[in-house]
């Protein structure tokens, strides 16, 4: 079973899971249940070597995604994660990733929660030599999210993705690190 086709299944599952989701709650009466939608600004670090020579780098990242609360400690997203660019020597590669993931968190106040993130992301990488690679791999991730009203909240988060493409000989690292911060809207 090669990458794209693992892609297709998640997606086609996590789509499925939603649409599922969606129509078994239209009446529920719930307020933790429904339909949100955000974004998320950061930085990603990434380790990078070319024969003696290491170093970390970090580049801006942008995350947009869309999800649903299950209930009160339960959530499904999907997502598309610009992890930025990063540049070794007189090569540079940029990445980005399909994101699909479960949540499971709980509230700490009224209007703080904690949540972890599980997940299984389609990375893409270009490289500045002319070649692109893609892979399938795992994230995971941990973070905070403040309610500013029952429609809007600030969230933060550090997430680890693993499994990234690295082509061989460029000194790109298979794993990167990112901090955000961003807004989430409930429907």
């Amino acid at each position: 079973m090669n990458a794209k086709h693992i892609t297709r299944i998640i997606t086609t599952a996590a789509g499925g899971s939603l649409l599922a989701l969606a129509s078994f709650t239209a009446h529920a009466a719930d307020k933790e249940q429904g339909f949100y939608m955000g974004a998320d600004v950061g930085r990603t670090k990434q380790n990078l070597s070319a024969g003696a020579q290491t170093s970390d780098r970090n580049s801006g990242s942008l995350n947009l995604y869309g999800g649903y609360q299950i209930d009160k400690h339960f959530a499904v997203e999907l997502g598309y994660t610009d992890l930025g660019k990063a540049k070794i020597g007189d090569t540079s590669a940029k990445t980005k990733a399909l994101n699909a993931d479960l949540l499971a968190g709980t509230a700490l106040t009224p209007e703080l929660s904690v949540y972890g993130r599980l997940g299984a992301a389609r990375y893409d990488r270009d490289f500045s030599v002319g070649s692109s690679d893609h892979t399938m791999g795992f994230k995971v991730g941990a973070g905070l999210e403040y309610k500013l009203s029952e429609q809007l909240s600030l969230r933060g988060e550090v997430t680890r993705y693993n499994n990234i493409p690295t082509a061989d000989g460029q000194g790109f690292g298979r794993t990167a690190n990112n901090v955000s911060a961003g807004l989430k809207y409930r429907f």
